[in-house]
């Protein structure tokens, strides 16, 4: 009970707090039909106070017969029924015919040319009935605008039954024998005639007020009339000039402003909408900005001071009875008034560009509402290039993208037969474009050098590229005009010219902010960039990218978008790659990107001349990772790093059997030949799992052998055998690309150091074992490497005096 109580103040609560968007209208439907309301009442008093009047002079026994009247008037500004009414009644008076009541029938601001009023469709029924012998009118005018349908309607509908007919100021009576038709025709002739000629002296002077930046229609949002001292309309009411309105003019700024920071048409409506403060749209009946409201605006050239008069021209159908615009093939007059200018070219050329380029909005929301499986920033990006189509969603679930030629096309002559998934697009890519867009230094000086460059080029103007650019605008907007004036005869050709219309428009703003671009920055100079700023924008375009795809801001969104159709040109193309075969072949992406020029026409502004562009191709393979795959990735990068193959298995925690799969598949998924374990076994500097003995032991048995020692001693010092001690003094000096000594080098080593202890006085005897010989050995290997010296070993026997082993000798050298 407790939470329905408390629910229904809340109800109530968020009800009153409703918006009322129709406070901000100036006139609203129900104001419109109030002031319809009043005026019928108003003009019915007016009625019965004449009928009153008139039947009291001429009562109906009076009469000698029964008669009708009908009156119009075209436009709300006119009151003029009961005049006519009352012009009738003096007429009928005189004719003595008595007019009932209920047969005064009447349009309120109704149109001549239209065939269906409500008045005159309850005359009609009236004269089907036989209701009344005469019909009264005013003049021929009030019947129809047009010669034919007077003519016919008064001699089918009226005289053909037996019914007079009187147009009171015309001096028209169809009593008056034949005369009647002549007159009638030339007297509907020159109504239609006169309202053609009142049409041209209303444009002739609506085009003089025009040229004076007088107000002479409707004004548009940001614009309002300011009153000239003296002067006046027909209608007695002030003459005004169009000036900036200062309380509207600052919200189309904005309109402009959030469009290109990335805000979607329909978040500007929802965000006008909600803001108490925002004006609502011109002419509204309903107060409330939608997605078309906030378009228009956008395209609206008055903003930048380009006004045109009579772009569009009403042409009535008859046969449908409605009116419909129609553009002329240029308005009569056009004129650039800056004092009434808004937003810059640069900026509203900048936004004809990007709604040139939006991306449409079709299908619907996923019944599992999981959005992640089916990504929408790269809708309408992928093409192939054979049949020159993007690809639309597909397959199951729609999480794939296809194209729908391909799929009505046999499946082994398909130029695409892999369905693109969604996911996996939007991952590679956007990995792909962020890795191009990363900042380093490099990247960074290329971009400042060529803003430098177009700095530079702004200074020193090329007059042929601004020739080049007007003229190619020109033959654009003369394509543009053609197609609108020739949109074909079928639906197909229709079709096919509006999307025709939608590319050329496409051009002609891109080729117009390029224009506009260099004359602003003639005029104003172009800024350099420092390398932070530029770090800063390079960073800024990878985050957004990186982040659009899971991120719920419509702006960082639509931004990621633009800055994905700045980079790829707003198109990747599409090839099979692969078997055609299910999950054996795939789509490879490829698109020509130039990361120096898109980021440095976003920093000066200036789109980079196409000789000084230097696109690379980019080559996108959508394929999905299997997990074989990424442990052959993983396998191979340990293997590239020397580990073995009982390494890489421990490392990776599988068995040594699984390695080696890994790595032949790593090399047969690339085409590449499987290489020789053994043989790259042998190339590694490290050939077992653990440290080797000989390697443990290779620094020490080296420092010993630059002792001189022997293998053998060295051996016995470190536990091991000589085949050991070899293999480490070996290894030493091959890991250090040394040459490794022989048996000769250790030999003379050897006895290089028994030589220099024996000059120091040591006995034989006491050294022998340290170099492994004998001393009778080791004496007579002495005397050789003397005698190789050429010098003469001392004798033994008179250098030792009485010195005993283990003491040094102390008797006289003899040589």
């Amino acid at each position: 009970m407790s939470v329905g109580w408390v629910a229904k103040p809340l109800l109530r609560s968020a009800f009153m707090l409703k918006p009322n968007y129709k406070t901000k209208v100036t006139r609203t439907r129900e104001q419109i039909a109030q002031e319809r309301e009043d005026l019928v009442l108003k003009t019915a008093g007016e009625i019965d106070a004449i009928v009153a009047e008139y039947h009291a002079k001429l009562p109906r026994k009076q009469a000698e017969s029964i008669g009708a009247a009908y009156a119009r008037f075209s436009s709300r500004f006119q009151e003029s029924i009961a005049d006519q009414i009352r012009v009738i009644f003096e007429a009928a008076i005189k004719a003595g015919i008595f007019i009932p009541r209920e047969k005064i029938f009447y349009d309120l601001a109704v149109s001549g040319k239209k065939e269906r009023r409500s008045g005159f469709n309850q005359l009609k029924e009236a004269i089907e009935n036989k209701e009344f012998e005469v019909l009264l009118v005013f003049t021929t005018s009030r019947l129809y605008r047009k010669n034919y349908k007077s003519m016919q309607f008064v001699e089918e509908e009226l005289v053909e039954r037996g019914l007079r007919a009187i147009f009171v100021k015309s001096g028209l009576d169809t009593a008056d024998g034949d005369n009647w038709r002549m007159m009638l025709q030339m007297y509907s002739f020159l109504d239609e005639i006169y309202a053609g000629m009142h049409s041209a002296h209303i444009q002739a002077a609506h085009e003089t007020l025009f040229l004076q930046g007088m107000v002479c229609t409707s004004l548009s949002l940001g614009y309002t009339g300011q009153d000239v001292p003296g002067q006046f309309t027909k209608q007695k009411r002030p003459r005004q000039k169009i000036v900036i309105d200062p309380e509207t003019a600052p919200w189309i700024k904005k309109i402009f402003d959030w469009y290109v920071a990335g805000k979607s048409m329909d978040r500007i409506a929802q965000d006008l909408n909600g803001d108490p403060n925002a004006p609502a749209p011109n002419k509204s009946l309903t107060g409330i900005w939608t997605h078309e409201l906030v378009r228009k605006h956008l395209m609206r050239p008055a903003y930048r001071g380009f006004w045109c008069y009579g772009a569009k021209e009403t042409e009535w159908l008859s046969k449908k009875d409605y009116a419909k615009q129609v553009e002329r093939d240029e308005p009569l007059k056009s004129q650039q008034f800056e004092y009434l200018r808004i937003i810059s070219d640069e900026q509203w050329y900048r936004v004809q560009d990007l709604l040139a380029n939006e991306k449409q909005k079709s299908g619907r929301k996923p019944l599992d509402k999981v959005q992640e499986a089916r990504p929408r920033l790269l809708r309408q990006l992928f093409v192939c290039p054979e049949h020159g189509r993007k690809l639309v969603v597909g397959g199951p679930y729609g999480r794939s993208l296809l194209c729908p030629l391909c799929r009505a096309t046999k499946a082994e002559d398909r130029p695409l037969y892999t369905h693109l998934n969604r996911e996996l697009a939007l991952q590679l890519t956007c990995e792909k474009l962020v890795e191009l867009i990363r900042s380093d230094s490099e990247l960074v000086l290329e971009i400042i050098v060529a803003c430098q460059q177009a700095a530079e080029s702004v200074q020193k103007p090329d007059p042929e590229r601004l020739s080049q650019l007007r003229s190619e605008a020109k033959k654009l907007m003369s394509k543009i005009e053609f197609n609108r004036r020739s949109p074909g005869e079928s639906d197909a050709e229709q079709k096919q010219t509006e999307l025709l219309l939608k590319e050329l428009r496409g051009q002609y703003a891109a080729v117009s902010v390029e224009l506009t671009s260099l004359e602003t920055a003639q005029s104003q100079g172009v800024v350099i960039p420092t390398a932070e700023e530029v770090t800063a924008l390079l960073d800024e375009f990878g985050n957004l990218i990186a982040s659009a795809s899971f991120s719920e801001d419509e702006t960082d969104f639509r931004i990621a978008r633009r800055i994905i159709d700045l980079l790829t040109g707003g198109q990747i193309d599409l090839y099979q790659m692969g078997e055609r075969r299910q999950n054996k072949g795939w789509l490879q992406g490829r698109f020509v990107v130039d990361v120096v020029s898109a980021v440095s026409s976003q920093l000066t502004g200036l789109t980079a001349d196409a000789g000084q562009r230097q696109g690379k191709e980019v080559i996108i393979d959508y394929k999905a990772e299997k997990l074989i795959d990424r442990q052959a990735e993983e396998a191979k990068a340990l293997s590239d790093e020397g580990l073995l193959c009982k390494q890489i298995a421990k490392e990776m925690g599988k068995s040594r059997s699984y390695i080696t799969v890994l790595i032949k598949h790593w090399f047969r998924s690339r085409g590449l030949p499987v290489p020789d374990g053994r043989r790259r076994r042998k190339q590694l500097p490290n050939k077992q799992e653990s440290l080797p003995l000989y390697r443990q032991l290779a620094d020490e048995a080296v420092q010993l052998a630059d002792q001189g020692l022997p293998y053998l001693v060295i051996a016995r010092k470190l536990k091991t055998n000589d085949t050991i001690i070899g293999k480490a003094i070996s290894w030493w000096h091959t890991s250090r690309n040394l040459p490794v000594p022989t048996a000769d080098d250790r030999r003379k080593k050897t006895l290089s150091k028994a030589k220099e202890l024996y000059e120091q006085g040591i006995l034989i005897k006491d050294m022998a074992p340290d170099f492994d010989y004998g001393p009778r050995g080791l004496t007579l290997a002495l005397r050789k490497f003397y005698a190789e010296l050429g010098e003469t070993m001392p004798d033994g026997r008179s250098r030792r005096g009485n010195a005993r082993s283990g003491e040094p000798v102390n008797g006289n050298s003899k040589n």
